[in-house]
This record gives C-alpha cells, sequence and structure tokens, in this order.
C-alpha cells in the first residue's frame, strides 16, 4: 500500500504585474485577534496571485527579467504554487516581524 502525504505550503497573495514583476499588496486584518476570519488582501495594480512563502532556509529566486518573465506566465492561473525556476521554488520571504504594524 503506497502512502501520499501532502503538506499544505503556507501561501500568501502577491500582486503580479502584467510584466511579471511584484507590486505591493494591501491587506486588511480582522480588527480582533479572537477574530478567525482571514486577512483580506487587494491589488491596487497588478493581478492578485497566490504564491508559497519560503520555508526555513529556503531562498527565493533572484529577482530579474528572467524571473518576471516566467512568473508572467506561470501566473496565468492566478497561482505560482508549485512553479519552479531554474530547479528552485517561486516562493516569496516570510513577513518580518519589522515590516507588521503594532
Amino acid at each position: 500500500m503506497l502512502v501520499a502525504l501532502w503538506f499544505a505550503a503556507a501561501v500568501t497573495t502577491v500582486c503580479l504585474e502584467v510584466d511579471g514583476s511584484l507590486s505591493p499588496v494591501i491587506c486588511k486584518a480582522p480588527s480582533s485577534r479572537l477574530d478567525a476570519r482571514r486577512e483580506v488582501c487587494e491589488c491596487p495594480t497588478g493581478r492578485r496571485t497566490e504564491a508559497p512563502i519560503c520555508t526555513a532556509g529556503e531562498i527565493p529566486p533572484s529577482d530579474n527579467r528572467a524571473l518576471n518573465l516566467f512568473r508572467r506566465k506561470a501566473g496565468q492561473d492566478g497561482s505560482l504554487v508549485g512553479d519552479r525556476f531554474q530547479g528552485r521554488p517561486v516562493c516569496v520571504p516570510p513577513p518580518s516581524a519589522t515590516s507588521r504594524r503594532p
């Protein structure tokens, strides 16, 4: 009997521009920590796309023109989850504690 275990990767929302570059995403969190609803994220420009968060020790690919062209094509389905660029997953760094407002 063959058993496959799938671990759900942490996923976040990114805004993918027409040229494949990333633009800032605006997320609104619930007003209370007790509120179980997820953040609502919007893209003022670009297309809302799901992307995996890099795991510990994983480094995202260098941001360059070749990566932008790859993201442009790979992100057409609304997700970069599972996509690999030059043998590395197309992931985004996890948010740092200093980048979040109190």
